[in-house]
């Protein structure tokens, strides 16, 4: 029997292909942190929570271990801020929140980093000019358009919403570092990655 050619081809089979190409795009657009994920040790183990956990903030679950309270305590309230969808870095930049400060990178000096109060980022957030700024370089992560006085929890939301979008990431030594390329493209590039010779400052 002779080889048939190919088909090209239909104009059915090329609308679907680019309709799932857009919703693959979409979907690294709307939660880059886990569709393009960062290569570090904390993005490997991830959290399913599903939407009815939301119920288990007015009726807890209890259970015997600490250390597993703590955990499905956290996961109850961060699951709708990372889509359901929570990594182990999400839990530790928490813990690290509900401490009081988190470390974070130092531009231009990789393996370096400074503890940064919750306090002091609360104050930075609550300013126009810092806020602004944050707009700027990421209009999709859904901060506020006029600063005002903020509060340390509200401080800590609007970290874990900027973790969640992929403008913050966690490195191997659970430092939080600013994103200075778009993710999008499949490559994070952090600041307390940079040295001087590459633009840093």
């Amino acid at each position: 029997m002779a080889n048939r050619p190919k088909k090209n081809k239909s104009a059915r089979d090329k609308k679907v292909t680019r309709q799932r190409a857009s919703s693959a795009a979409k979907r690294r657009d709307e939660y880059p942190l886990y569709y393009v994920m960062p290569p570090f040790e904390h993005y490997k183990q991830w959290f399913q929570v599903p939407e009815h956990a939301a119920d288990l903030i007015e009726y807890p679950i209890d259970v015997d271990d600490e250390d597993a309270q703590d955990l499905l305590n956290r996961l109850v309230k961060l699951g709708p801020r990372y889509h359901g969808k929570v990594p182990m870095a999400a839990i530790l930049l928490d813990q690290q929140l509900a401490s009081g400060e988190i470390g974070l990178a130092v531009t231009g000096r990789p393996g370096y980093a400074v503890p940064m109060p919750i306090a002091e980022l609360a104050a930075t957030i609550s300013s126009q000019e810092a806020l602004d700024e944050w707009r700027y370089r990421y209009p999709d992560a859904g901060l506020p358009e006029h600063a005002s006085l903020t509060t340390d929890d509200a401080a800590a939301w609007h970290i874990h919403n900027l973790h969640a979008f992929g403008a913050l990431v966690m490195d191997d030594d659970g430092v939080m570092n600013l994103v200075v390329e778009n993710p999008r493209r499949g490559k994070w590039v952090l600041n307390g990655q940079l040295d001087d010779s590459d633009g840093g400052e």
